[in-house]
């Protein structure tokens, strides 16, 4: 019985080898195990790729060249100048892979011929054989031209890719209608003329590589050139002339052809036919067929050791010593397949069985166990008693322990809130806290999960880190309620604030902070600067308060203001020192060169600050805001307004008062009654005369707009801008303004009035382009006896260049002129002066009104009327109240004067017997009539 089953036993081996053998022959005619073999190849040379000693330098076509040249193709003269290099470092040889088939401008080519014809040395130049066209297969001949071919061995440079789309071998060349063309490799070699595999455990790095443009522009030593053989080709990637490789991926057309050589020199690569593979596949089977079935599998298990052990060395040997690539992927695989089913088919039926429940089982377990450890989520495993009995690798990482740690524990020691979850067992997943091992509270989102066991319940636990969403939210709350740039609150939040202080009622003072003229930090130095800055003065801010008031907070409310929140502090109960020391802190010097500023520049910024006492804040009307941010607001407009007032008494600090409130009132009655006083022509204009210094006749005038007498008390001429200004009645305002001139022009021409018309015009419409659109149209409509210039403050013009230069260009082409006014309480450039192209520049009356007593007001007026002059441009000084003024003005060769030492504003009336009186004091001889004056331009 035995013997009969041991019989039975072997038969079945040997009909599994025979098996086996039939599946090797599959896989051989399928090229499965060449496939495979080829990989195992591939890896084997990456394993062994080192760099090595060799006599080629590759002059690299690279991108740097490419950039170097600006242009290609390169002209042909640069490859002649390249090979009188190379000729000069007396190198061994030059193969040149670059394509000289087609013709190019005559005298390049002849360049390229004559020097290929002075190279004493051998230079070898590129055939290919390819296919006409995408569409047509038929093969053609691309060599060198004539004239170049005469002077050079053709070579080939065909290389053909294996199955795999890989280049592995290079060939011998190819044969073209009786003309033979060796392969470049073979030409470059002195060994053997004979086809080969390319070694590429020879690394790349193994050669010396040499820059185009370094060679023709003479930076390289000869000596490091001397002897060498030379391959010159494109390694530039935008030049397409690479291809798929092993190991490094795809290399350059000619660094291959630099392998191949080298390759060659050290006796060439070379494997087995495919008949010989073949064969030596059989041997294996065979020897296996015939050993393993009488060994048990533990000798069969001892013998294919030894076989695998032996073949991979006999391969090393091989490969060293003949230069032979030995397959022996298949002759192992034949081993591999005839022990395996050899062994086999001894199994009876029910050892068969339990190996495959075994097998079964054991790759559901690996399936299982690979899950829980590469699963992202954290996996606790716990028993009924709240035991953890697993945890999976996320788990040991998230709460910083270790298994055995774990495993054992109380998930209450991790989990503390967790036990109400176990209880209700809801199956929701809910937010809670694990606590790691180094005492840290990680943000967590769980869910538990039953499974029913045979013996007792297995509760699951899922967690999920919840610190990116968590910081997230964080991220996006702080972006919500706080300025990016300054790292200071928005006004969103500083209201919030404001309205839950003021709701629990407490008092305090809000602070409008905006920083002067800030615009020309950003026009001079950039941006850059600009937000450095910001970010200096807000830490500065941000820091006095913290010092001097803790409970008080500061917010970036816009581009250049910021406001300060002083939580139960009224402006009289330290407020204003408080307000002091923030205009302090903001107007001390800045760091020297910030982002860009010259280093020898120091940076200063001075501010405004408006303030608003809770007591005195109105507040909002029911219905006009919502009640969230209703009494901040009207806080924040005291604040404002008390900014606006300020800076138009050009004082450094305003606090909002009951007096400011009244005149808030009193302005929002000013409103209809200007619409109502313009659309009845109620207003009324007078004419204050300017004269001419050199004549002292009468130049011309400028009006002045003023109250009615009979519309109630009389409006201050600044208070009536303002409202109109903010109640968009400027434009209407100064409309009519211009229109009662153009109505009275015809009268003054026939009374011989003067025709030189100043009005004045506010900084507002210089934002309206449909207003300086319309106040061309008007002027078009004057008979032309009045030349019109228009006054425009130097601060006005300064806050915006672009419009202002636009509005001088549209005032010349109706004929009127730019008159620059107040000059010296701005911040204008010499520069920006000649660019606006005005006429006129009137110097401010702070500097004119005794002059004769203040010697910086000398300095400053006697360089402004030099300057002004040099600039082609004529100075009206405002403010002469004494003959003293006249004269010292007339002294600094000033133009025109005006001031009450002339005459006060006068209507119309009073204008013509004043010029009459006038006319009388001055003699016919030096009294320039107002007729024959033009307007001066450069």
């Amino acid at each position: 019985m035995t013997s009969a089953t041991n019989f039975s036993r072997k038969r079945n081996a040997i009909l599994a080898a025979a098996l086996a053998g039939m599946v090797l022959v599959v896989l051989w005619f399928t090229d499965a195990l060449r496939d495979l073999d080829r990989q195992i190849q591939d890896q084997w040379f990456a394993l062994l790729a080192a760099p090595v000693a060799t006599d080629m330098v590759i002059v690299e076509i690279d991108s740097a060249s490419i950039a170097d040249v600006g242009l290609w193709p390169w002209p042909r003269e640069l490859f002649a100048q390249a090979l009188q290099h190379l000729e000069a470092a007396d190198v061994r040889s030059i193969m040149v892979d670059v394509d000289f088939s087609a013709r190019s401008r005559p005298d390049q080519d002849q360049a390229l011929a004559q020097a290929l014809a002075a190279v004493s040395l051998p230079v070898y130049l590129p055939a290919f054989v390819q296919q006409t066209s995408s569409v047509d297969n038929t093969l053609m001949l691309r060599q060198p031209l004539p004239e170049f071919a005469e002077h050079a061995q053709l070579v080939s440079v065909n290389l053909h890719p294996d199955t795999d789309g890989l280049v592995r071998r290079l060939g011998t060349g190819f044969n073209w209608q009786g003309q033979l063309f060796p392969g470049a490799w073979i030409a470059m070699t002195s060994g053997a003329h004979t086809a080969t595999w390319i070694d590429f455990s020879i690394s790349p790095s193994s050669f010396d590589y040499v820059s185009f443009s370094d060679l023709i522009a003479g930076r390289i030593d000869p000596e490091r050139l001397r002897d060498k053989k030379i391959f010159l080709g494109a390694t530039a990637i935008e030049l397409g002339d690479t291809l798929a490789v092993p190991v490094h991926r795809a290399l350059p057309g000619v660094v291959l052809q630099a392998l191949g050589t080298e390759t060659l020199n050290r006796g060439g690569l070379y494997r087995l036919t495919a008949a010989a593979e073949g064969t030596l596949l059989l041997l294996a089977w065979l020897l296996a067929a015939l050993v393993f079935p009488r060994l048990t599998w533990t000798q069969g298990l001892a013998v294919l050791a030894l076989a695998l052990i032996a073949a991979p060395l006999a391969a090393v040997f091989a490969f060293q010593n003949l230069h032979l690539i030995l397959n022996i992927v298949s002759p192992t695989l034949a081993l591999v397949l005839v022990y395996v089913a050899a062994n086999i088919a001894r199994l009876d039926a029910v050892t068969l069985e339990h190996l495959w429940l075994q097998i079964t089982l054991r790759d559901h377990q690996a399936i299982h166990d690979r899950i829980i450890a590469t699963a992202n989520d954290c996996i606790l495993c716990l028993n009924q008693q709240g035991q953890i009995t697993q945890a999976n690798p996320a788990m040991l990482h998230l709460s910083h322990s270790s298994s055995a740690q774990l495993i054992g524990s109380h998930v209450r020691d991790w989990l503390p809130d967790i036990d109400s979850e176990l209880a209700n067992l809801s199956g929701k997943p809910f937010d809670t806290v694990l606590l790691a091992s180094d005492h840290r509270e990680v943000p967590v989102e769980a869910i538990i999960s039953t499974v029913d066991l045979s013996a007792e319940p297995l509760y699951t636990i899922v967690l999920r880190d919840l610190t990116d969403r968590v910081e997230r939210e964080r991220e996006l709350e702080y972006q919500a309620t706080h300025d990016l740039l300054t790292g200071l609150l928005n006004w969103p939040a500083l209201f919030s604030r404001i309205n839950q202080d003021l709701r629990q009622g407490q008092t305090g003072s809000l602070l409008a902070v905006n920083l002067d003229y800030f615009h020309e930090v950003n026009d001079t130095y950039g941006q850059a600067t600009g937000d450095h800055v910001l970010k200096t003065i807000a830490a500065r801010i941000a820091h006095t308060v913290s010092d001097r008031h803790p409970a008080g907070w500061v917010a970036r409310v816009g581009g250049d203001s910021f406001a300060v929140w002083l939580q139960g502090l009224g402006f009289a109960d330290g407020g204003q020192d408080l307000a002091e020391a923030i205009m302090a802190a903001v107007e001390q010097p800045l760091p020297q060169g910030p982002h860009g500023t010259d280093g020898d520049i120091t940076l200063q910024v001075f501010c405004t600050i408006g303030i608003g006492n809770a007591a005195t804040a109105v507040p909002e009307p029911i219905g006009t805001a919502s009640p969230e941010f209703r009494s901040a607001k009207a806080l924040w407009r005291c604040a404002e307004d008390a900014l606006r007032r300020a800076k138009a008494r050009q004082i450094a600090m305003h606090c909002y008062s009951t007096a400011d409130q009244l005149a808030a009132g009193q302005r929002l009655q000013l409103v209809p009654a200007i619409r109502a006083n313009i659309e009845s022509d109620a207003f009324n204009l007078l004419y204050q005369p300017k004269i001419d210094l050199a004549t002292m006749g009468a130049f011309g005038c400028e009006a002045l707009l003023r109250w009615p007498s009979d519309r109630g008390p009389v409006v201050p001429v600044m208070t009536l801008i303002e409202v109109a200004e903010n109640s968009r009645q400027i434009a209407p305002l100064t409309r009519w303004v211009v229109q009662t001139i153009l109505a009275q022009e015809r009268d003054w021409q026939a009374r011989g009035l003067p025709r030189h018309m100043a009005i004045n015009v506010s900084a507002r419409l210089m934002q309206d382009r449909h207003f300086i659109t319309e106040l061309q149209a008007l002027l078009a409509s004057s008979t032309g006896y009045f030349h019109f210039e228009f006054e425009i403050t130097e601060t006005a013009l300064m806050s915006s260049r672009e419009l202002a230069v636009e509005l001088a260009s549209s005032l010349a082409q109706s004929g009127s002129s730019l008159a620059i006014d107040d000059f010296g309480t701005g911040y204008s450039s010499l520069a920006y002066l000649k660019d606006l192209d005005a006429s006129i520049l009137k110097i401010d009356k702070s500097f004119v009104t005794n002059i004769d007593t203040h010697r910086d007001n000398q300095a400053i007026v006697r360089s402004t009327i030099k300057m002004a002059h040099e600039l082609g441009m004529q100075v009206v000084a405002e403010g002469i109240e004494t003959e003293r003024d006249e004269r010292y003005l007339q002294s600094l060769g000033c133009d025109y004067g005006q001031g009450y030492y002339y005459a006060k504003p006068l209507t119309v009336e009073q204008l013509a017997q004043w010029l009459a009186g006038r006319q009388q004091q001055t003699t016919e001889t030096n009294h320039r009539w107002p007729s024959d004056l033009q307007p001066f331009r450069r």
